[in-house]
């Protein structure tokens, strides 16, 4: 059993390109467990939905959608479950294509940092309105790719409140300085991953009445207050 497990979910007006992602989370050459979630109901796309055939990947069926975390914690409660949370989950996007040498590099990194949480992309928090340094490496980027150890989230860290259903990157990475897990970029990683088509991109959307920009604001400035991270709000 591979000692690395590669997980990402999808939608629908994405399944069209999921073989060429498959297939690139396939030709790694870190040798890698692929899970790819997808939930049974979609909040964004009512209606019955049926993935393209693929190989070479294990298809997780929740029956709800929680969103872009669903790329991670159905990936965490199954490993645990398979009593694995001493092995490397590295989470990605579904409309990323990721050269051979990707997840090698991840591997490599993991080795060189043990006990960080490695990311191709990362910001500051002052770009969400925080007085974090500006270049504090706050938040990882999931769409290049982030991995880590399940074992170093709780049950906590994968149940969101409602509120961060649609920004994933800042939910999880406050998550991660709350559990004292430092965030690291090493060089290089970034130029593996390629961007694809983002048909109905999440970026685009509004959930509640808030655009993903204003989602993303205000979660992290909550996250100033529950866990004292990423310093103060700005004008606050």
């Amino acid at each position: 059993m591979p000692s690395l497990v590669i997980s990402l979910t999808s939608i629908p007006p994405r399944f069209g390109q999921l073989p060429r992602v498959v297939a690139a989370l396939r030709a790694q050459t870190a040798r890698a467990r692929i899970l790819l979630v997808l939930p049974r109901h979609y909040r964004r796309f009512p209606g019955h939905h049926v993935p393209p055939p693929l190989e070479g990947v294990e298809i997780l069926r929740p029956a709800e959608d929680a969103g872009p975390i669903a790329k991670l914690a159905p990936a965490v409660r199954l490993l645990r479950g398979e009593g694995r949370q001493g092995c490397h989950l590295l989470y990605c996007d579904d409309d990323w294509l990721n050269g051979p040498g990707w997840a090698q590099g991840f591997l490599d990194a993991a080795r060189a940092r043990p006990g960080a949480v490695i990311a191709a992309s990362i910001f500051s928090a002052r770009r969400l309105g925080l007085s974090s340094p500006a270049d504090s490496p706050d938040i990882a980027q999931g769409f290049a790719g982030v991995l880590l150890s399940p074992g170093w989230l709780d049950e906590a860290a994968l149940a969101p409140p409602p509120e961060a259903w649609a920004v994933d990157d800042i939910w999880l990475s406050a998550q991660y300085a709350r559990l004292g897990r430092r965030i690291v970029r090493p060089a290089g990683l970034r130029a593996h991953a390629a961007p694809l088509l983002e048909p109905a991109r999440l970026q685009d959307a509004r959930l509640d009445g808030a655009d993903r920009a204003t989602a993303n604001r205000r979660l992290a400035q909550r996250q100033v207050t529950e866990y004292g991270i990423w310093g103060a709000v700005l004008g606050g």
